[in-house]
């Protein structure tokens, strides 16, 4: 890249203050800014993707190149959390333990990002006599180590030690929170993935009462499991992920049935604990907003993407939790500056006044850095709010 980027400049407040009040649902010095960016550094400096998700050091010196030379934004990923994703000993979305995850360097070339693979027809990882074995014998019996080897959870504590000192450096010395230390699938979404999907929407009509009972019994061990990295290494963030509970899988009513539930339990006894909640759910969400408003208030954001309506989310969460998103993914790669100027005005003027907004999308690993530029400064100097 030949354009030079100006430096990052000294604000009213910093990252953390910033991130920390639009949670309390209230006005800022700006609307904060947040671009989830992973594997971008590829594209732009000399790491490959696989060291991005093997190599703590190196993908630290990536993300702060990144933060940099963009300008500086609101929450970053500390190097090596990646790791801890894909390599999480415990059931979640991420875990290559337990799902099909072809990783780069492994079964992907070295620059190709992790891809998973789902067989959502035939019996998938569960059967259905399997409901009951996960209540006689809990999870960890599905583990396997076909992608993730037996060196790697080796390697945990090592990484883990890096990844607690990165993201100590993101919050102290840069001021900015890091985007998850910790994450966890809600019982309803892990079943749905383990399962198949076809196979799942099946058993929620054929066999619902097994679905709750194995919810009822997974759901506090789920959040023991979230819990554990963050308290061992001071780590402030867990991830709430949701996909199959979205409009684009089941209904409402069955949303509220086998889902709401144990999420409301999650978020309280996290948010209890002391963590920050992050609602990270991807598809269509609208229809089911206002059942969102049944989760306590506290340190908790929704990030969301352009399925879902982030117009409507201010009407009917705006006085209730702190919403992030939701420009649209391709834009950053296929779009113009131009473009990204406009869609981010868009949501300000919609969605920033009184508080609890964050400006963001998911950084597609081929995106233009002027066009995530571009959404950074407009927050920066359009998204101010009035003095």
């Amino acid at each position: 890249m030949t354009q030079v980027f100006d430096n990052v400049k000294e604000e009213a407040m910093t990252s953390v203050e910033r991130i920390l009040t639009a949670m309390e649902l209230k006005e800022t010095d700006r609307v904060p800014v947040w671009p989830l960016i992973d594997f971008l550094p590829v594209k732009y400096t000399d790491i490959t993707a696989e060291e991005m998700l093997m190599d703590p050091d190196k993908s630290q010196k990536a993300y702060e190149w990144m933060y940099n030379k963009l300008g500086g934004y609101d929450i970053s990923m500390p190097g090596g959390g990646m790791f801890m994703q894909y390599f999480n000993s415990f059931p979640d979305f991420f875990s290559a333990y337990y799902l099909d995850w072809r990783l780069p360097g492994r079964q992907l070339g070295e620059n190709q990002g992790p891809q998973l693979f789902e067989q959502a027809h035939g019996e998938g990882i569960l059967t259905v006599d399997d409901y009951d074995k996960i209540i006689d014998e809990g999870m960890l019996w599905l583990a396997n180590f076909k992608r993730a080897k037996m060196r790697d959870l080796m390697k945990t504590p090592k990484v883990a030690e890096k990844v607690a000192l990165n993201t100590k450096k993101w919050w102290e010395e840069f001021k900015v929170p890091t985007f998850t230390d910790s994450a966890c699938s809600p019982p309803f979404e892990l079943l749905s993935m383990f399962r198949g999907s076809t196979n799942f929407m099946k058993d929620i009509y054929r066999h619902p009462e097994k679905i709750k009972r194995t919810c009822d019994f997974l759901v506090d061990k789920l959040i023991a499991m979230a819990e554990y990295g963050p308290s061992q290494a001071d780590g402030k963030t867990i991830l709430i992920g949701a996909v199959r509970s979205s409009a684009d899988f089941v209904s409402k009513k069955h949303f509220e049935e086998f889902m709401l539930p144990y999420l409301k339990k999650m978020v309280k006894r996290i948010l209890n604990d002391g963590f920050i909640v992050q609602l990270h759910f991807d598809t269509r969400w609208t229809d089911r907003l206002d059942l969102l408003k049944e989760l306590p208030k506290g340190r908790i954001y929704l990030h969301m993407d352009e399925r879902t309506d982030i117009v409507k989310a201010k009407e009917i969460l705006g006085d209730h939790m702190c919403i992030e998103g939701n420009i649209k993914p391709s834009l950053f790669t296929l779009g113009t500056p131009k473009q990204i100027v406009k869609e981010t005005k868009a949501i300000i003027d919609a969605c920033a006044e009184g508080g609890g907004l964050m400006v963001g999308s998911e950084i597609p690993d081929d995106a233009k850095l002027e066009n995530v530029k571009a959404m950074i400064d407009t927050c920066k100097t359009y998204g101010q709010y009035r003095k």
